[in-house]
């Protein structure tokens, strides 16, 4: 290709990529829901999947990432950070509440759940554990439960370090002694071991 060519190119798609922009915008197919959003990659844009790094906070079914005549989901992606109601969770994060309604929904009529997302400290009482952390308390409430009012187990997180009361021994630790009571029992009134960790 002659260097003439090259450089007429250049220009010529620029153009197509700006006019390809405009006609994704007046579709609806991708509209940013803040001036943020090009600060900070693809928040607030809907898109017809979701890629790592991202979660989402609503779903549209529609045919713009259709390949037929069919509806299909749609995604409004949502950076994660401490404290966003997202559609499913994302490594890094735990969450401390599981709500219902029709927002990530992808049947219509049918309520899915929905996670408060948070990010892992010592003292958080969360409905799942995490690598970086033990816990030392087990409760239970219908706050984390995937089936409504059915009541599911919470842990209280913890940030290992020696001379802490734990429900497991996280790596690079051990114990120096251990109790049985109900306070790690994920079986109401069953005692289970607790440990004081040495590390």
């Amino acid at each position: 290709m002659s260097a003439a060519r090259t450089a007429r190119s250049g220009p010529i798609r620029l153009v197509l990529a700006a006019l390809a922009s405009l006609a994704l915008l007046f579709s609806g197919a991708a509209t940013a829901t803040t001036a943020s959003a090009a600060t900070t990659g693809l928040d607030g844009v809907w898109a017809c999947d979701v890629p790592a790094g991202y979660v989402y906070d609503q779903v549209s079914m529609n045919r713009t990432c259709s390949s037929g005549s069919w509806n299909a989901p749609q995604f409004h992606l949502r950076t994660p950070v401490d404290g966003l109601t997202a559609c499913k969770s994302s490594p890094g994060f735990v969450y401390d509440a599981i709500t219902w309604g029709s927002a990530c929904s992808q049947i219509s009529g049918v309520t899915s759940n929905m996670y408060h997302l948070r990010v892992p400290v010592d003292g958080l009482t969360a409905c799942m554990g995490t690598p970086a952390f033990t816990y030392d308390m087990i409760t239970y409430t219908s706050a984390c439960s995937i089936n409504q009012g059915v009541q599911a187990t919470t842990f209280h997180l913890r940030k290992p370090a020696n001379g802490i009361w734990a429900c497991e021994i996280p790596k690079g630790f051990t114990y120096s002694q251990s109790v049985q009571n109900t306070d790690c029992s994920s079986i109401r009134g069953v005692q289970s071991t607790k440990y004081l960790l040495l590390g």
